[in-house]
């Protein structure tokens, strides 16, 4: 049998008195836990949990033995330790682990656990059933976080005594824009409660569709709960947008009941989100008597923005609105009901004859004031129905409806503002808080918006306010993160988005007051991204992968600066090819290398490699060679890094300016270069633009477009066209090349899309610069 000691952090340093007395109290951050517990005391003595050993729960007490069969299963598969549940209290002398309840919970969120470690046994003791699950939790991650994953395990000899200091920490899952699979957010779930994250805000309606069955209208599923997706190209080929593949589908009433069942066991709540009187499109397709607007929408819409389409404010629509919430009510027990609220345009209601009318009658100064009006009537109902309106900060315009909460996404000031009036809040601002921007600026990310959001941002974000008086800062309910999924298309990537930093998000919800220290997360967020490997969680490693920062080429002599966007952990490499081990060279300094180097590299942390390696050639082939996400944008904003939709099989993605497709490689070195080759694809556009503007447009001399390559500055010297009609009426990457003068020295090279329409938006894929013309051959 091999013991493997487990779980306190190399290099903690523990100090025991004399007869078992404890002559330190360690710190949290000595035990490899997310999130850190409140209070851990570390005690002399180990104990051994082996293959056969007994998990004891109270008998006739369910959710007890919920928990117990819970952390049996998560065990057996995580780590093959054999453990087994049994309902009898004669095993509680006898039981390796036993749950037991206590009469009170010491903390007002009703989550609080101890967990007791002795030499003969673990105790975990709570007076709620998250107590007990999160209790459960934590022993499973104690027993895990490394490469070993069989045999038994000897735990060092604590008592933690832990509790959340926020009630609300959530995530928000966008299912609207792209449907992820009930299975996955069961799956998606159980994720969540093994980092105690505890709300799930499911943003179920919105332009682009519906996503729950409500029997009593039908078409918001039979028609709202699909649209076409935009082709890339017509069959004419003309520039205008055509249906293409239908798309969609919808959540039914019993997939929804046994899923909030099933989360509920796991203390997460879900949140439903029925967005009014905005983003409703797909609701007015469905039922187009309830909208603003003589104009009438036969499906959702297709493309991504914000639309004009509102909700009218008579009556009938009133009466609607209230029994699909009550079919919703139905369905989530959740104390909360989001409503949306956000980014409703009021165009429609200003140019209505007939609800200005309504606003005279009522004595409403302005459209800000209708929607306050509009959402008070919804809270009003929910209020009746003892269950309280959630919104974006939005429906702080006009006045706040009496018992609404504010969850806050435009900064933090929606929230504060929502607590000095009394309101209660959620902290979900779009930096660092929102998971769909990119976690890295590396080649290797999902699509996502341009600027990051680093795991970094996430732990570094502070949710409680120092602008708020202590009892201000009580209606700060907690923190949330949002994926919004217009670029998040498959499920894969919504976990590569999601992880890790859902982990510094749990720690900033449960521990907000903690003091933050970023080496020491980097350390347990090491182990956590084991356990995630054991789970089958697709996480993003990127955080830890090592980059070439830069590499300078001087009379033939390579110096290379490597990095991890985490700047923690110890790198260590090899310049033969050969693997990188625990004894390979580390990394202190920029390295000079000859040309052509076999480069590898990676992070340690904790004696292990936290990501996979840097692995490269550093060649001139190699060095002349940039992603688009390499590149530098022309214009910024609104920058997206994107995939075809629906995927195509090779699924390149691609970093772009939807209204300029214009890169610029910087420091270009032309020394040698003759030829260019561009890695080209089409996409279909899919932005709303708001004004209606046209994004600008150039003077095309081929029908399809074509790529501009300039020199020190798109202002520069015109130095090739590439064509694109090679590339016109494929999905795929087309590669196109072109000869280029020769240029001594480096050069700023701006690479210029031009387009005599919309759509198709080209995008670039790649560059390679080139030491011979290519043969006209690479489509």
């Amino acid at each position: 049998m091999q013991l493997i000691s487990l779980p306190v952090l190399a290099g903690s340093v523990l100090a025991f008195a004399m007869n078992g007395a404890v002559l330190s109290i360690a710190s949290a951050q000595s035990v490899s836990v997310i999130p850190i517990p409140a209070k851990v005391e570390q005690v002399p003595g180990m104990l051994t949990i082996a293959n056969g050993g007994v998990i004891a729960f109270p008998a006739g007490d369910h959710e007890a033995q919920f928990a117990a069969i819970h952390l049996a299963e998560l065990l057996g598969r995580t780590r093959n330790l054999k453990l087994q549940a049994e309902a009898d209290d004669r095993h509680v002398r006898t039981s390796v682990i036993h749950f037991e309840r206590t009469a009170t919970d010491s903390v007002p969120t009703g989550e609080s656990y101890t967990l007791d470690i002795s030499p003969k046994q673990v105790r975990i003791s709570a007076a709620s059933d998250a107590g007990l699950y999160y209790g459960s939790v934590t022993l499973w991650q104690l027993l895990t976080g490394t490469e070993q994953k069989t045999g038994a395990a000897q735990l060092q000899c604590m008592k933690i005594e832990d509790n959340p200091e926020l009630r609300w920490r959530g995530i928000m899952l966008d299912s609207a824009r792209h449907m992820q699979s009930i299975d996955y957010i069961r799956q998606l779930v159980e994720w969540m409660s093994l980092e105690k994250l505890n709300t799930l805000h499911w943003h179920l309606s919105d332009d682009q569709g519906w996503r729950l069955e409500i029997k009593r209208y039908p078409r918001l599923t039979s028609v709202g709960a699909y649209r076409h997706l935009p082709k890339v190209f017509n069959s004419e080929g003309s520039s205008t947008l055509e249906p293409g593949q239908r798309y969609g589908g919808f959540y039914t009433q019993a997939q929804v009941k046994e899923l909030v069942k099933y989360a509920a066991n796991r203390n997460v709540t879900i949140v439903p989100e029925i967005e009014m009187p905005g983003h409703s499109s797909a609701t007015l397709a469905a039922y187009p008597q309830f909208g603003s607007s003589v104009e009438h929408l036969s499906e959702p819409v297709n493309q991504y923005g914000i639309f004009p389409y509102l909700y009218n404010l008579n009556d009938d629509t009133f009466t609607f609105i209230d029994n699909v919430l009550t079919e919703v009510m139905d369905l989530f027990p959740s104390a909360y009901i989001h409503v949306g609220g956000d980014e409703a345009m009021k165009d429609q209601w200003k140019a209505s004859p007939v609800i200005q009318g309504q606003m005279k009658q009522l004595g409403i100064k302005d459209e800000d004031a209708l929607q306050s009006y509009f959402i008070k009537r919804i809270d009003t109902f929910l209020t009746e129905h003892h269950r309280r309106t959630i919104g974006w900060d939005e429906i702080l315009e006009g006045g706040l409806a009496p018992n609404a909460a504010v969850m806050s996404w435009h900064g933090v000031a929606g929230g504060i503002a929502a607590a000095k009036q009394g309101h209660d809040a959620v902290l979900t601002p779009v930096r660092p808080l929102y998971f769909n921007y990119r976690q890295t600026p590396l080649a290797e990310e999902a699509p996502g918006r341009f600027a990051l959001n680093p795991v970094q941002d996430v732990y570094r974000f502070d949710p409680l306010p120092k602008s708020l008086s202590d009892e201000e800062r009580k209606h700060i309910l907690g923190v949330q993160a949002n994926l919004w999924s217009e670029y998040v298309i498959s499920t894969d990537r919504v976990t590569w988005m999601l992880f890790p930093r859902a982990a510094a998000l749990a720690e900033i919800g449960w521990a907000p007051s903690k003091p933050r220290d970023w080496t020491n997360f980097a350390s347990r967020l090491s182990a956590e991204m084991h356990r995630y490997q054991s789970l089958g969680i697709g996480y993003d490693p990127n955080v830890f992968r090592v980059q070439a920062e830069s590499v300078d080429v001087l009379g033939g002599t390579l110096t290379v600066t490597l990095s991890n966007q985490a700047h923690a952990g110890i790198i260590r490499y090899t310049l033969d090819g050969s693997p990188v081990t625990q004894n390979s060279q580390e990394y202190t300094k920029p390295i000079h290398v000859p040309d052509a180097t076999h480069l590898r590299a990676a992070t340690f942390i904790n004696a292990e490699i936290a990501a996979s390696e840097l692995d490269e050639t550093l060649d001139w082939k190699m060095l002349h060679h940039r992603f688009s996400q390499e590149l530098s944008l022309c214009a910024n904003d609104p920058s997206i890094a994107m995939e075809q939709d629906p995927p195509q099989p090779s699924r390149p993605v691609v970093l772009a300016n939807y209204k300029k497709p214009c890169w610029i490689y910087p420091r270009a070195a032309l020394d040698g270069v003759r030829g260019i080759t561009a890695g080209v694809m089409a996409l279909p556009y899919v932005f709303h633009d708001n004004s209606n503007a046209i994004p600008p447009l150039s003077d095309s001399k081929s029908a399809s477009a074509e790529l501009q390559v300039l020199a020190d500055g798109c202002n520069g010297k015109l130095l090739a066209t590439l064509p694109l009609d090679s590339a016109a009426g494929k999905l795929g990457v087309t590669k196109i090349n072109a000869a280029l003068p020769a240029l001594e020295g480096e050069h700023d090279l701006c690479l210029n899309m031009t387009r005599y329409s919309v759509t198709p938006l080209w995008v670039l894929d790649s560059i390679q610069l080139e030491s011979a013309t290519p043969a006209d051959s690479g489509h």
